[in-house]
């Protein structure tokens, strides 16, 4: 006659033992691995800000405004060179900027805050600060309106996992070298070029921007009007 007894339903204290023990090694492992992954990466973005934070560079490329929701500077392995319409360009190629603040953003962008200048900058974050007794209600949107005009931001959209240190900095360097002279000089062929490319500007700023002879500019200036399509 079968036992009609009810059954003892509790697990297995040595079983359940049995089974958890490879299941708290494995978090415990990659717990392990997770600490120096994150370790890795903020080395890296250390040694970028190490480098480039609070550098003057001259640009190989035109910047736009930071006046949308939308990131107004993104460039990665995949993305195009950075041209936009004129009129929402906020600094333009040849021109030197600073580099003010580099950050990470999310697990796979760097984030660069570009200023007119190191004195502009300083002047944005001195002006940073609680509004004075008194001041007027457009206090804010007039320093907002001055940073959208003397800042931007580019980011970087990196394609290297953070277990590939070496890769990732690799990457970091090329895309910077894509939007900035880095250790180098634009050359004379690369001033040439810009003249052509904008036979429109005055020549005076054709001047300041490339240092070229204002006789050369005008011959080349010149040279890219008489090719229907070119330029400006």
């Amino acid at each position: 006659m079968p036992d009609a007894r009810p059954r003892d339903t509790m697990p297995d204290v040595f079983t359940t033992s049995r089974i958890a023990r490879p299941v708290l090694a494995a978090c415990a492992l990659l717990a392990a691995l997770i600490g120096p992954l994150e370790a890795v990466q903020r080395r890296i973005v250390r040694e970028v800000r190490d480098r480039y934070e609070g550098s003057s560079m001259r640009l190989r490329v035109d910047l736009r405004a930071a006046t949308r929701a939308d990131d107004p500077n993104v460039i990665g392995r995949g993305e195009p060179a950075l041209t936009r319409k004129a009129d929402a360009v906020l600094f333009n190629e040849l021109e030197t900027v600073y580099v003010g603040r580099i950050a990470r953003e999310g697990r796979s962008r760097l984030n660069l805050t570009v200023y007119r200048s190191r004195e502009e900058a300083e002047r944005l974050r001195a002006s940073a600060v609680p509004p004075p007794p008194g001041a007027p209600p457009s206090y804010g949107g007039t320093l907002g309106v001055f940073a959208q005009q003397s800042s931007t931001s580019v980011i970087l959209e990196l394609e290297a996992e953070k277990s590939e240190p070496d890769r990732q900095r690799e990457e970091i360097e090329a895309l910077l070298r894509r939007v900035f002279y880095v250790d180098a000089k634009p050359t004379f062929e690369d001033l040439e070029s810009y003249v052509r490319r904008h036979p429109g500007l005055p020549v005076p700023v054709l001047r300041a921007r490339t240092g070229l002879d204002p006789e050369l500019i005008r011959a080349l200036v010149e040279e890219a009007r008489s090719k229907p399509g070119d330029g400006d």
